[in-house]
């Protein structure tokens, strides 16, 4: 009897025990879920956040500190541009007034600080040191490469939560003077609407379009100054050399006669600018491109100022002076989180 008795002890002891052990393996299952539920809804709001507002303090990007490496605990970095001018979803220029942030798009220049000072800005300022995340971007049809930054996280690991949204982002279209756009927008039907300083000039080359070819000409004004602080650049998509089109660069005063088949992405117009600025302050310039008609609405060309410090640091063994940099590009936006 003692025999069962202590048996009978000892099975109930070990049940006992079983059940023990489910409730806290189940209870720490319920925390896991609790906390990574929880993780999820800041990671969206993170998320959701950077890419709906442009961040506090106002222009926090442009801060001159920043560039010195301080930080300041206050900054609560956005993404999204700021801008009032939106047109067709595109969004333009920066304005000094009358402002709008524009959601869902990602300034260029502030992911590139963000990317800089990733752990002062997100995981200080945003996550209070208490979360490890990455921000990348993944460009959709065009060349432009990802950018990924922030921490390593280990994909074999089951906690990491990840949130994406389809965003725009600027990349360098604010450097841009002008895209030759005029053609795509009109197609075959483009009527130059702009003066053409080869018109009516019988001396001059006629730029009227014929059955074959259409001419898209403009004007432009450079500042023998601006040569200081920024470089002029042709951007062409890199199948420009297929198209058989030309192009004529020249001053409203001293007007050229002679055209050059347009048959490489990258021009330096800097050269030419500095020839003819020698003894001007600044003057009125005037591209003209040949183009056939097969190839409107593939013709991908245009004019940039870059500020002399991008050419400088790498942009171009980066091999990113390429057309698609200067373009607004449709990207995905993924934020990463785990727990530290």
């Amino acid at each position: 009897m003692k025999s069962d008795l202590l048996f009978g002890i000892l099975i109930l002891v070990v049940i006992i025990g079983v059940i023990a052990n489910i409730t806290d393996y189940t209870n720490e299952k319920i925390v896991d879920k609790t906390a990574l539920d929880n993780l999820e809804k800041i990671t969206i709001e993170t998320s959701d956040y950077l890419i709906k507002n442009p961040g506090t303090p106002e222009d926090w990007e442009k801060k001159s500190e920043l560039d010195k490496g301080k930080v300041d605990n206050n900054i609560i970095p956005g993404l999204a541009i700021r801008n009032k001018n939106v047109k067709n979803s595109q969004f333009e220029d920066e304005s000094e007034s009358n402002e709008k942030v524009v959601p869902n798009t990602i300034s260029y220049e502030k992911l590139a600080k963000v990317n800089s000072y990733y752990n002062q800005l997100i995981d200080r300022n945003l996550f209070n040191n208490s979360i490890k995340s990455s921000i990348a971007i993944y460009p959709i049809d065009s060349d432009v490469e990802p950018i990924i930054c922030g921490d390593n996280l280990d994909d074999s690991d089951e906690n990491i939560i990840s949130v994406e949204r389809y965003v725009k982002c600027d990349f360098f279209k604010k450097f841009v003077i002008y895209d030759f756009n005029d053609l795509k927008l009109n197609g075959r039907d483009y009527n130059r609407e702009v003066y053409c300083n080869h018109d009516n000039v019988k001396e001059l080359a006629n730029h009227a379009n014929n059955q074959k070819s259409i001419w898209l000409c403009k004007n432009f004004r450079i500042y023998k100054s601006s040569l200081v602080n920024y470089h002029y650049y042709l951007i062409s998509s890199d199948d420009i050399r297929n198209f058989n089109c030309y192009w004529t660069l020249e001053s409203l005063n001293n007007p050229s006669n002679k055209t050059e088949k347009l048959n490489t992405e990258i021009i330096d117009l800097n050269p030419f600018f500095q020839e003819d600025l020698q003894s001007q302050y600044d003057n009125i310039y005037s591209i003209h491109f040949k183009i056939p008609k097969t190839k409107v609405n593939e013709f991908n060309c245009c004019l940039v100022a870059i500020p002399n410090n991008m050419t400088e640091s790498g942009l171009i063994d980066d091999n990113k002076l390429k057309y698609d940099y200067f373009q607004i590009q449709d990207v995905k936006f993924q934020m990463r989180t785990a727990y530290k």
